[in-house]
C-alpha cells in the first residue's frame, strides 16, 4: 500500500516530518518499508498485515496518525442536492443472494460528461501509482484509496431493462471483464447481472459491456459489501486479483457502504459535471450487529507488563473509533468499529493500547518458568531418536501435511480427508501416512544427481474416526544406493530389506523398547505399496505399529527411481510410549575372547533370528556374540535347506576360559540347534 504524504496531511495535520510519521506508524505495528521523495510530496510504502484492511486507505491510516500523535480528526463534508421526485431513479436493484451480498447501495448520476480529470486528481492517483483513465473511473479509485472501499460505475443506458440483479453465476455463463479477457463463471461464483447476463464479477472487476465510455451521460454507481469468501473464491478461481479483490477479501467496511456512495457521487459531480437523479437505493439483505468488547484494566499489566491508566487506556480506544458503551470499576466495555473487523476478543484490545503506547515501552522479564531444563513426556527419546538416525547417515525431512489422494492410496494409505480450500487442485487430501511427502523428497534428491540417500521425517497424520479428524505422530524411513561400507560378509553392497530392519531395530534399542521384531504381512491390504515378498509388518511387544520393505513396481515408476527403495512408516507414540527399560554398562573385557564356528544345514524358510534366538535362550553368561559368518546354497546342498555358518565368540568378565569350559558350552549349543532346529552338523 503506497500512500501520499500531502493527502494523508488532508484529514490530518500530524505536525511530524514524513519520516518521523513512517518511524511512528513502524513503531505501532504498521510497518513503512520506504520513504520515497516525489514532487513536493513523499510516499510512504507500507507492508500491511492481512488483519488490517482498515488501513488500505488514505483516512484509515490518519486516523491512526491521528491516535498517535493526538492531532485532530476531520473529513470533507459531503454535500448532494438530490432530486425530489423519486421517479428520476428509475433503476431496480434485487438481490438474489443476500449470504454473499450483505448490503447493495447505489445511486443514478445524471447528464455526466466523460473526459479527463483535473489536474489534482490525475495527480494524487499518480503519486500512488495510479494510472489516470477518466474522469468517471479516476473518481472511484480516488474513493477506493481514501476510504478503502471499493465501487464500480456502470453506464445505466447500457444495463438491460435498467435492472441490477446480484446473484449466483448460471451454468454455462460468461463474462468479458474490463481486461478484455472472456472468463467461464461457475455457480459457486457472486456475479453482478443485469435482465440478461453477467455485467460484473463482484468484488473483482466489471464487464466490458457495461463499461463507461466517451458516450456515457449516465452513470450507475454501485457500491456495496460482499462475504470476503465468495470473493476470494471468485478470483482465485479466476486468477484475477485486483485492488478492488484485494479489500474486499480481507473485509470491508460494512457501514462504509453509503459514505463511499456518497463520496464518489459528489466528486463525480466535481469533476464530470450532472446531478443526483433521486434519493439512492440501498438494500440491507443481512443486517450486522456491532461486536461488544469486555475489557478488564487488569488484563493489559497481565499480557504486556505496562501499566496504562484506565484514562489513557479510554483516551487510546476512544482515538481508534472504539465506542464506550459501559464503564465500571476496573473494567469497561466497548463497541468494536465497523472498519476493524479484526477486533472481537479482549486480547485485541489490549494489543491495541499496546500499540498506542509502544512496545518498547513494555519492560524486559524473563519468564516464570518452573520446569527450566526439563523435557516434556517423550522429548528426551525423540530426540535420541533424531540423534541415532543422523549417526546412521540419514537426513531429516520435512513434507507438507497435504498430497493427492490418489498417492496415498497407492501407498496403501487411507483417503477421503479433503481440504475444503486447497493451495493445490492435485494436493487436496490430509496425508494418512509420511510416504507420500518422503518419496517425494527421494524422487527430488535423485533429480538433482544424489546415488545414495538416506531420509527421515517425524510428523503428524491424519485419519477420520466416528465423523472427526484424529491426528497421531509416526516416523518413516526411506533409503535406496549403497549400504554402510561393508555388510555381514565383509563386502560393500546396496541397501536391501536387511539394512532397514537392522536400522529399525536400532531405534527400538534407542527408544529401549523389548520386543521387536517383523512377521509377514496378515493380508494382501497389508501389502499394497510394496513389492510382494518383500514387506513386513513391524511388531513391537505383540503389537503392529508400522510396516517396513521395498516400494512397488508401480511407485518406483511414478516417481523414476533407478535403483530399490526402501521405506518403514511407524507409529511414533507407540515407539516411545510405555515404560522405558535401563541401559546397561559392562567394564570394557580384561580377558581374551574364544571363537567357535558352527557349520550346519538348517531349514530354508528358518530365518537367522529364529537361529540366534535359540542359543541365546540358553542363557550362558559366557556366550558374548553370535554372528553370522556365511550362508551357501548349491547342487551339494539338499533341496528345502541351506548352509549355515555361525560364529561364536565366548569370555568369562573374570578370568580366561580353559578349552573344557569352551567345548562345554559350545558342546551345549549344537545340541540345542540339531534338536530345537532339526540342523544337521556338516
Amino acid at each position: 500500500m503506497k500512500a501520499s504524504y500531502d493527502w494523508l496531511e488532508m484529514y490530518v495535520k500530524p505536525n511530524l516530518s514524513a519520516r518521523e510519521l513512517a518511524e511512528r506508524f513502524t513503531a505501532a505495528g504498521l510497518a513503512v518499508d520506504a520513504v520515497t521523495p516525489y514532487e513536493s510530496d513523499f510516499i510512504l510504502d507500507f507492508d500491511l498485515t492481512t488483519n488490517r484492511p482498515d488501513a488500505l486507505c488514505h483516512f484509515g491510516l490518519a486516523r491512526e496518525a491521528a491516535a498517535l500523535t493526538g492531532a485532530p480528526l476531520s473529513f470533507p463534508e459531503i454535500r448532494l442536492v438530490e432530486r425530489a421526485e423519486r421517479s428520476a431513479m428509475p433503476a431496480r436493484i434485487e438481490v438474489a443472494a443476500p449470504d454473499l451480498c450483505h448490503r447493495y447501495a447505489a445511486r443514478l448520476i445524471q447528464g455526466a460528461r466523460v473526459g479527463p480529470s483535473p489536474n489534482w486528481l490525475a495527480r494524487r492517483l499518480a503519486a500512488v501509482g495510479q494510472r489516470s483513465i477518466n474522469n468517471i473511473v479516476d473518481a472511484t479509485n480516488f474513493v477506493l484509496l481514501e476510504l478503502g472501499h471499493p465501487l464500480h460505475a456502470f453506464d445505466f443506458e447500457r444495463l438491460a431493462e435498467r435492472r441490477i440483479v446480484v446473484r449466483r453465476a448460471r451454468p454455462g455463463e460468461t463474462i468479458v471483464t474490463l481486461d478484455g479477457v472472456t472468463r467461464a463463471l461457475s455457480p459457486d461464483l457472486l456475479a453482478i447481472c443485469d435482465a440478461e447476463r453477467p455485467v460484473a464479477v463482484a468484488g473483482v472487476m466489471g464487464g466490458a459491456e457495461s463499461e463507461i465510455s466517451a458516450a456515457t451521460t449516465q452513470v450507475f454507481l454501485e457500491s456495496a459489501w460482499f462475504a470476503p469468501a465468495a470473493v476470494r473464491r471468485s478470483a482465485r478461481r479466476l486468477g484475477l486479483h485486483t485492488e478492488a479483490s484485494r479489500r474486499f477479501e480481507r473485509g470491508a467496511d460494512f457501514e462504509n457502504v453509503r459514505r463511499a456512495l456518497d463520496r464518489c457521487a459528489q466528486i463525480i459531480i466535481e469533476v464530470a459535471g450532472g446531478e443526483v437523479a433521486g434519493g439512492p437505493l440501498d438494500i440491507v439483505a443481512t443486517p450486522r450487529a456491532p461486536v461488544a468488547i469486555r475489557l478488564r484494566h487488569a488484563r493489559i499489566a497481565e499480557l504486556t507488563g505496562l501499566a496504562v491508566p484506565p484514562a489513557r487506556v479510554s483516551e487510546i480506544l476512544t482515538r481508534l473509533g472504539f465506542e464506550l458503551v459501559a464503564e465500571d470499576e476496573g473494567e469497561s466495555e466497548w463497541l468494536a468499529p465497523s472498519f476493524r473487523v479484526d477486533v472481537a476478543i479482549e486480547e485485541d484490545l489490549v494489543e491495541e493500547v499496546a500499540r498506542q503506547v509502544g512496545y518498547d515501552a513494555i519492560p524486559v522479564t524473563l519468564p516464570a518458568w518452573d520446569g527450566a531444563g526439563e523435557y516434556l513426556p517423550g522429548d528426551e527419546r525423540r530426540r535420541a531418536l533424531r540423534q541415532a538416525l543422523l549417526t546412521q547417515g540419514f537426513h531429516e525431512a520435512i513434507s507438507f501435511s497435504w498430497c493427492s489422494g490418489d498417492l496415498l492410496a497407492a501407498t496403501g494409505a487411507p483417503t477421503g480427508i479433503s481440504i475444503a480450500n486447497p493451495l493445490d487442485q492435485s494436493e487436496s487430501e490430509l496425508r494418512a501416512s509420511l510416504l507420500p511427502g518422503l518419496l517425494t523428497a527421494m524422487a527430488r534428491n535423485f533429480r538433482f544427481g544424489a546415488e545414495d540417500a538416506r531420509l527421515f521425517e517425524i510428523g503428524k497424520v491424519f485419519r477420520l474416526a466416528n465423523g472427526k479428524v484424529e491426528e497421531s505422530e509416526r516416523l518413516a524411513l526411506a533409503l535406496a544406493g549403497r549400504a554402510l561400507p561393508e555388510d555381514w560378509r565383509g563386502q560393500p553392497g546396496a541397501e536391501s530389506f536387511h539394512t532397514l530392519k537392522g536400522v529399525v531395530e536400532a531405534l527400538c534399542d534407542v527408544a529401549r523398547r523389548p520386543g521387536f521384531a517383523v512377521t509377514a504381512p496378515a493380508d494382501e491390504a497389508a501389502t499394497l505399496g510394496f513389492l510382494p515378498g518383500q514387506v513386513g509388518v513391524i511388531q513391537l511387544a505383540d503389537r503392529p505399529i508400522g510396516r517396513l520393505g521395498r516400494v512397488s513396481r508401480a511407485l518406483a515408476e511414478r516417481f523414476d527411481f533407478k535403483s530399490p527403495v526402501y521405506v518403514a512408516e511407524l507409529e511414533l507414540d507407540a515407539l516411545l510410549a510405555g515404560e522405558r527399560g535401563f541401559a546397561a554398562y559392562r567394564p570394557l573385557p580384561r580377558y581374551p575372547r574364544v571363537e567357535r564356528d558352527i557349520s550346519a544345514l538348517f531349514d530354508a524358510a528358518l530365518p537367522f533370528a529364529d537361529i540366534q534366538k535359540a542359543i541365546l535362550d540358553l542363557g550362558i553368561p559366557e556366550l558374548e556374540q553370535v554372528r553370522l559368518r556365511d550362508v551357501f546354497t548349491g547342487a551339494r546342498i539338499p533341496a528345502g535347506c541351506r548352509a549355515v555358518t555361525l560364529n561364536l565368540w565366548y569370555r568369562a568378565a573374570d578370568r580366561t576360559l580353559t578349552d573344557d569350559e569352551v567345548a562345554d558350552r559350545h558342546r551345549r549349543v549344537v545340541e540345542t540347534l540339531c534338536a530345537r532346529l532339526g540342523a544337521t552338523l556338516r
